[in-house]
């Protein structure tokens, strides 16, 4: 016995009947065009998950059976070519991307910490558009530390504000390695409670934003959040333009704030009025002096701009 093996009868039937519909599935015929790899970048830059790429991708060729690749092939590709894959080399393509956006628009910022080691600590950054709504809405923040959507569980900070429709905006955002307790007591908040406008943000962080993203694809998809509350104030601002609230009273105080407002902040303020004139009045004396006086319900304090 030499120990090696030789053919000494080859049997060329099948045990089971070929079905050429299968033959796409097997690794030798499957692959990606340059048009379906670029509509998957487009997709993921976008958010959108693999599973729902790969479905948009079979509804649009009639089906899976029409594809000349599976649903792994597409996490595949994102994986190994879309995504920086490595703790050590993603901080450094997130460098080089708020580099690149700091070129295309001095007006961006950020800043990012690292320890001793070169390892990545803190990340902050705020663009064009976040920097111009703090000149404007920046009087009132709250610095929300509840979202943790990222693959290394960094705690995701963001500044939100008020803006003129009583919308919540971003005002810049931050990755954190640790968190303190960020605890006011005593404050005058405007009418803004903290929970509230996080949970607002919540919802739109979550259409985007996902715990397996690396932190320069995080920061991409981020963008698109950015993105998505600069189109819903603009379409306040469009529907503004379709006409004013008619005035509730003959209060020069209600028409004031009928011009200076917007169709959603009136709306507020419109229903403090509408309470005064539930308010019942009648004539007080005090220290000899007769004056009208408020028999109960709420009050509008105002003064001269």
């Amino acid at each position: 016995m030499t120990g090696q093996w030789r053919i000494s009868r080859v049997e060329v039937s099948h045990s089971h009947p070929l079905n050429p519909k299968l033959s796409g599935m097997f690794s030798a015929n499957r692959q990606l065009s340059m048009h379906v790899k670029d509509l998957i970048q487009q997709n993921d830059q976008a958010g959108i998950r693999p599973s729902k790429m790969y479905q948009a991708l079979a509804n649009a060729a009639g089906g899976p059976a029409n594809l000349t690749f599976t649903e792994k092939d597409v996490r595949n590709y994102i994986s190994r070519h879309l995504r920086i894959s490595g703790d050590k080399t993603d901080p450094k393509e997130l460098l080089k991307h708020f580099s690149r956006m700091k070129e295309l628009n001095p007006n961006f910022f950020f800043e990012i910490d690292v320890d001793e080691n070169h390892n990545l600590r803190n990340v902050f950054w705020a663009d064009a558009r976040c920097r111009a709504a703090w000149e404007y809405f920046g009087d009132v923040v709250t610095f929300d530390t509840t979202y943790k959507t990222n693959r290394y569980d960094m705690p995701f900070e963001s500044f939100v504000g008020v803006n003129h429709h009583g919308m919540s905006t971003l005002l810049g955002c931050a990755l954190l390695r640790n968190e303190d307790t960020l605890f006011f007591k005593d404050k005058f908040w405007v009418g803004m409670r903290s929970t509230q406008r996080s949970e607002s943000m919540h919802s739109v962080f979550d259409k985007y934003l996902n715990s397996k993203s690396f932190l320069l694809q995080f920061v991409r998809q981020y963008q698109h959040c950015i993105i998505d509350n600069e189109q819903k104030e603009l379409e306040c601002d469009a529907a503004d333009l379709r006409g004013i609230i008619p005035c509730v009273s003959s209060s020069p105080i209600e028409k004031q704030f009928q011009k200076k407002y917007t169709n959603s902040i009136f709306r507020d303020v419109q229903d403090q009025f509408i309470k005064k004139a539930d308010c019942n009045t009648e004539i007080g004396v005090s220290d000899g002096e007769a004056r009208p006086a408020y028999s109960g319900g709420p009050k509008i304090l105002a003064r001269p701009a």
